[in-house]
């Protein structure tokens, strides 16, 4: 067993970092998503389901034709594939413990890549073959 305080990673967090790994398993992951006043992660989508539970502050999820309000004890899931959006417009921070499964190779296969966002100025997907972090996406469609 490893017991954790998420507290403890929510004050030890860098200026900037928004997610927080807790756990990374082989068919597991566990982490925090951090978002200050005013933050916006932009529209994306993942090769596996997600959940995220909301610890602290409220915030605002936004799906391609649904939005949600989140406020503390509040649990989301989102299935693979979907776009999602999450933003912080009020004066506190929020942060979501989020876990997701490790996506299969048929998930990635259909995806095309790790995870895919939106063009803001096409509206086209670009598609990361490793992630959304600093790694090369390509615009496709």
């Amino acid at each position: 067993m490893k017991l954790l305080d998420v507290q403890d990673f929510i004050k030890a967090r860098k200026k900037g970092q928004r997610r927080t790994d807790l756990f990374r398993k082989d068919n597991l992951q566990t982490w925090l998503l951090y978002f200050p006043p005013g933050d916006v992660q932009r529209m994306h989508n993942h090769p596996s389901d997600r959940t995220y539970y909301v610890v602290t502050g409220r915030g605002i999820m936004k799906g391609l034709n649904e939005s949600h309000e989140l406020s503390p004890g509040l649990i989301l899931s989102i299935p693979a594939h979907e776009y999602y959006e999450g933003s912080n417009p009020y004066d506190e921070p929020m942060v979501l413990l989020g876990n997701s499964s490790k996506a299969t190779a048929e998930d990635l296969a259909k995806a095309g890549g790790a995870r895919n966002e939106i063009d803001e100025k096409t509206g086209k997907r670009i598609v990361y073959q490793h992630g959304g972090g600093q790694d090369e996406g390509k615009i496709v469609d």
